[in-house]
Order: structure tokens, then sequence, then C-alpha cells
């Protein structure tokens, strides 16, 4: 039986929310965050291409902003830091898609496999270097990602999730909250042209998903050490990493 606690906000898989929203993805993402998922996500990229390891798989990448950060990040560097693999998994082949077009946009190369974050099907045992998965664990469930990544990763390979969080300070917290109630789905609404499923999911994410150090404690039971979490924006999203 699933633990309906560790899969916050469940949806149809019949339900192709991902693929109706895949070209408008990237815009709802900027209205949704007033364009701080940028910051965000280039921060997680940053600390990625310092992270040593030959190979990355960016899951549920999306549009794959994390993966075509890295792989700018560290083609600007090339000749400091090695070059990686990096590889974008995601369920939905339209989100890959608009991923594949970003990136000959940028002239930058990954390779891009439909893969399920739940099991990593088809993903050898121990045979990546470091694993990414950003603004996904809310909608999945917790403990089959984690596992999947754990099996995933050599030994001393590292995990990065970077997730909407608890922001410490209540009146802050209260007030972000609100906008999210009142604010985004107005904004999915006109964007997706009435597609409640937009936002839907993310409401449901963002309400029930643990806080920083609830959440430490879960990617520590599933096996993982060096555990820790650094705040961004005030602890609207927080950052974790671990090593196997």
């Amino acid at each position: 039986m699933t633990d309906n606690s560790k899969n916050a906000a469940s949806f149809d898989a019949a339900d192709d929310i991902f693929g109706r929203m895949a070209e408008s993805y990237d815009l709802l993402c900027d209205l949704f965050s007033l364009y701080a998922h940028r910051y965000w996500k280039s921060s997680l990229a940053k600390v990625i291409a310092a992270t040593p390891g030959e190979n990355l798989l960016d899951v549920a990448a999306g549009t794959g902003d994390i993966g075509l950060r890295v792989a700018k990040l560290l083609d600007a560097s090339a000749r400091t830091r090695p070059n990686k693999h990096i590889v974008l998994g995601d369920l939905c082949s339209k989100m890959l898609a608009v991923a594949e077009r970003k990136a000959l946009r940028n002239g930058v190369e990954c390779e891009y496999r439909e893969l399920n974050a739940h099991d990593l099907d088809g993903v050898a045992d121990e045979s990546v270097d470091i694993l990414s998965i950003s603004f996904a664990m809310k909608i999945c469930n917790r403990d089959d990602v984690l596992a999947a990544a754990h099996r995933v990763l050599k030994p001393g390979g590292r995990f990065f999730c970077l997730e909407a969080a608890r922001i410490p300070n209540r009146l802050v917290h209260s007030a972000y909250l609100a906008y999210m109630r009142l604010c985004v789905p107005l904004i999915a609404l006109w964007v997706t042209k009435g597609d409640r499923s937009a936002y839907d999911y993310l409401l449901r994410g963002v309400h029930d998903f643990p806080d920083q150090t609830q959440f430490a404690r879960e990617i520590e039971n599933a096996g993982f050490r060096d555990v820790t979490f650094d705040n961004l924006t005030f602890g609207i999203v927080a950052l974790h990493s671990a090593s196997k």
C-alpha cells in the first residue's frame, strides 16, 4: 500500500497534464515564481557543475533547465572543469522535446530518456555519479524516488533535490501561501486557457511537503549520509544534498 504522506500531490497518470503544459511550462514557472526559479535553478546548476563526477542524471527533468544550465557552465569553463555526460530523464516526451529544442538553441548537448523517477527502470545499479531532481519531488512518492536514486548512484555519488520548502518565519510563510492560493490559480488559468490541472497539483504539493528538517530525515532513512540543506530566498525553496 502506498503511504499517502509520502505522495503529496499524486495525479491521474492517464491525465496528460505535463504534455498539455509542455509549451507553456517555462512561462508558468516564470510567472508562478516571479522569475525567482531562474536563480534557484542556477544555484543548483553551479553546485552540480563543481561536483566531481563523469555523469549527471537529472530526473523529472521537465524542459531541461537544470541539465542545460550545467552544460552551459561546463562549456564556459572547459579548461578548468572536466565535462560531464548529462542525461535528462522525464516521463513526458513533449517536455523532453522542448528541452531538446532549448539545447539546440544554446548549442549544448545532452541525452534525453523517457524515465520514471519512481523506479528509473533501464538505469543500471551504481552507474550514476550525480542525480538531481528539482520541483518534482512534491508530486512523487518520495520513498520510491529516494530508493531509485540510491540504487543507481555509485558509492560516493551525490544526490541533490531542489524543492519548495517551509519558510521559517511564520508570517512570511503565511503570506507566501496566500499568494499561492490567490494568485497562482489566476496565472495558471490565464496561461493554460482554463486548465485547472496546471495548478491543482502544485498547490497540493506545496501545502503537504515536509519541512526541511523532516525531509532531510527521510533522505537519511533512505540510506544516504552527510545530508545537508540550504535555504534559498527566505526558505521558499531548499536545496538538499547527500552522499551515497
